[in-house]
């Protein structure tokens, strides 16, 4: 039986790089947002990227200022945080990217200027951090966003500065990476927004200076990389002189759509998605607030939101489940709850 409108469907938390926090929100079956109490709740200096360990309810929050990783368990009947036993954890310098293996064994963080990755093994009783034996795993350049295949057997680290994404196998025991066939594979200018398909078969990267987005096939077998057709722009009336600067992207549960948070000119474009991983522009792109960050649909899959760095706001979208267009929140955009909000995540109520 769904609930009736309004009531809470799940709940959304936000980095907020700028106060060294995490504001936790209810979302509503309408869409609207209501803070959480206790929110916002303390991570540390320059908390930007997020993952949730939908396993366990462990959401992780990378402190690129800190040099640290913040653990929290998240309480999915109220949407509160409690902070991990230990937490933070140290990690690599300048630390960005974070991704959670599907079974909730390992966190992986991509460390900017050591050109490192660290692992940790999550306690799946407290969310309490191990650093693995093999970590830090070192020989990649500059990464920056790092994600998973659905299946978790594969995780993608994009090298910021070597404009490339390497790609590694994930020992299922250990957490432990090794180098797939081939490596590192080339993107566009500056690759920062990196997601796999729902599906395991495609992986995109938002090329923050080419104003591209590139699409690779995942070959099941070795998970070595392959380009697919040509990167689209992420404007459909947007002349030479213009510049987008794809940050974020996000991908529809039906595996129909992609969006991507355009800092260039703050908005959000929509894409749909071919059964070959082509990337087709499905309309104009929707106008956001300044500075558009992460995005994410809420747990519904109804609803996209957006995070505005400079206006301290979400804006919030509803999807229309066909055509992949978006239409504005009633309410929206809301407050942020805390200063330069960048990263978003999002839970079911349980």
């Amino acid at each position: 039986m769904n609930p009736p409108p309004g009531t809470t469907s799940g709940f959304m938390f936000v980095a907020n790089s700028g106060s060294g926090n995490v504001s936790a929100f209810a979302v509503s079956t309408t869409g609207g947002l209501t803070a959480v109490p206790g929110s916002p709740f303390a991570a540390g200096s320059g908390a930007e990227f997020m993952a949730l360990d939908s396993v366990h309810n462990f959401l992780f929050v990378s402190n690129q200022n800190a040099n640290s990783l913040s653990a929290f368990v998240v309480n999915t009947g109220t949407g509160a945080l409690a902070a991990a036993p230990g937490s933070p954890f140290p990690t690599g310098a300048l630390p960005h990217g974070v991704a959670v293996d599907p079974a909730g064994r390992f966190v992986f963080v991509g460390n900017q200027n050591d050109d490192s990755i660290s692992i940790f093994s999550i306690n799946p009783m407290t969310g309490a951090l191990t650093a693995v034996a093999s970590s830090p795993v070192t020989g990649v350049d500059s990464p920056f966003g790092v994600t998973l295949n659905p299946a978790g057997t594969l995780l993608f680290v994009n090298n910021l500065n070597a404009n490339s994404v390497s790609a590694f196998q994930v020992n299922p025991n250990t957490g432990a990476l090794t180098p797939v066939p081939g490596f590192s594979f080339a993107t566009g200018s500056t690759p920062i927004g990196l997601i796999a398909d729902p599906n395991g078969k495609f992986l995109y990267v938002g090329d923050h200076m080419s104003d591209t987005i590139t699409s690779f096939s995942i070959n099941p077998g070795t998970g070595a990389l392959a380009r697919v057709g040509n990167a689209p722009t992420p404007n459909l009336d947007c002349g030479s002189p213009c510049h987008m600067n794809p940050l974020r992207l996000a991908i529809a549960p039906s595996d129909k759509f992609a969006y991507a948070a355009n800092v260039g000119d703050n908005t959000l474009s929509a894409f749909t998605l071919s059964p070959s991983g082509t990337l087709t522009p499905t309309a104009a792109p929707v106008m956001t607030g300044q500075h558009p960050f992460g995005v994410t649909f809420d747990s519904t899959g109804n609803f996209l939101y957006v995070a505005n760095k400079v206006d301290g706001t979400i804006s919030g979208f509803s999807v229309n489940a066909m055509a992949g267009t978006l239409t504005p929140l009633m309410g929206s955009p809301f407050p942020a709850g805390g200063q330069g909000p960048v990263g978003l995540v999002a839970i079911a109520k349980q």
